[in-house]
């Protein structure tokens, strides 16, 4: 398996920059947080269980509480209906008759706005993660590593020579890293159909 170590040696080798180091590094963060942006990956993929207040229709959840580096949702389905919530602008919550559009959700901020038909103690959910930041005295592996490896050193690799004015060597590479993007994004990304819209 592939680690941050490894992908640093790659971009190195490619730029023949050791003195990089550190912006090597800060590069490969980049590009992973670049790439994780570009797909909804089922690797990045988390299903919880939240729990409810089991008395109320209407409330909100501070994500940043219950949730570990969230992204966006997938799906939200209340644990004892076989159906979704949907989501919904805000500003259409209230629907023109007056009453508020219920099994709806939206997300303001750091928090998580839900209206249900029926009382549920539990949510069950599926969420996309930012990326994590790498680094040497910390967490040195991600998925990516493994399985789109040269999309993440070559972007990285691409910055680099960007940084240094070499700009021939900066285009040639973010075009490389772009195709094993589009290559990876084809096998890894989550295709399975999106049941809540």
């Amino acid at each position: 398996m592939a680690n941050l170590t490894d992908a640093i040696n790659e971009v190195i080798s490619i730029t023949k920059r050791a003195d990089k180091r550190t912006e090597i590094i800060s590069n490969i963060n980049k590009a992973i947080a670049f790439w994780t942006l570009k797909a909804d990956f089922a690797r990045d993929l988390v299903e919880d269980t939240l729990t409810l207040d089991p008395n109320a229709y209407g409330q909100t959840l501070d994500l940043s509480l219950v949730l570990t580096r969230f992204r966006k949702f997938k799906f939200l389905r209340p644990t004892s209906r076989r159906y979704f919530l949907k989501p919904i602008d805000p500003t259409q919550i209230v629907g023109p008759n007056g009453s508020a559009q219920t099994d709806r959700y939206f997300v303001a901020g750091q928090n998580l706005t839900i209206t249900q038909s029926q009382l549920d103690a539990t949510l069950e959910i599926g969420y996309y993660q930012y990326a994590p930041i790498l680094s040497e005295s910390g967490t040195l592996t991600h998925w990516m590593f493994d399985m789109m490896f040269w999309a993440v050193t070559e972007r990285a690799a691409s910055q680099i020579f960007k940084s240094i004015g070499d700009d021939s060597s900066a285009t040639h590479y973010a075009a490389t890293s772009l195709e094993f993007f589009l290559a990876a994004r084809r096998d890894f990304a989550d295709n399975v159909a999106d049941s809540a819209s």
